[in-house]
């Protein structure tokens, strides 16, 4: 399509001799390109070895934060609640005890016990 030609109104008689304004209202601006296909990455198949080690690796990550006095109180709390916490999905603290071969209760009073002589012994 053209440009539209637009005339700026004034007491002039003759519409000729007024200024114009050119806008190119129906010209894109840039040229158009045709729609590029972007491959999806490959979707990641967990495997029994990949998710046992992300169990493994929870656990003794949560385990870590009770033992370590340099963690915050809420990461502290969000650990403590999750392993007393009796629920069952696939990365609850009982499917992981289980999987790893550790009876849940037994490991929860050993870390409690574990956590409560360090706390005497820092006079908290």
């Amino acid at each position: 399509m053209n440009a539209i030609p637009l005339r700026k109104r004034s007491g002039v008689a003759n519409p000729q001799e007024s200024p114009q304004l050119e806008l190119d209202l129906f010209v894109p601006s840039e040229q158009t390109h045709a729609a590029k296909v972007i491959p999806f990455e490959p979707r990641f198949e967990w495997d029994e070895n990949s998710i046992f080690a992300l169990r493994e690796g929870l656990l003794w990550d949560s385990l870590r934060v009770l033992a370590d006095g340099r963690a915050g109180e809420a990461a502290k709390q969000e650990a403590e609640d999750w392993m007393m916490s009796d629920e069952i999905h696939p990365f609850s603290f009982v499917v992981c005890c289980n999987e790893l071969g550790y009876v849940p209760a037994e490991l929860r009073e050993q870390t409690l016990d574990l956590i409560q002589r360090h706390k005497k012994r820092l006079g908290k």
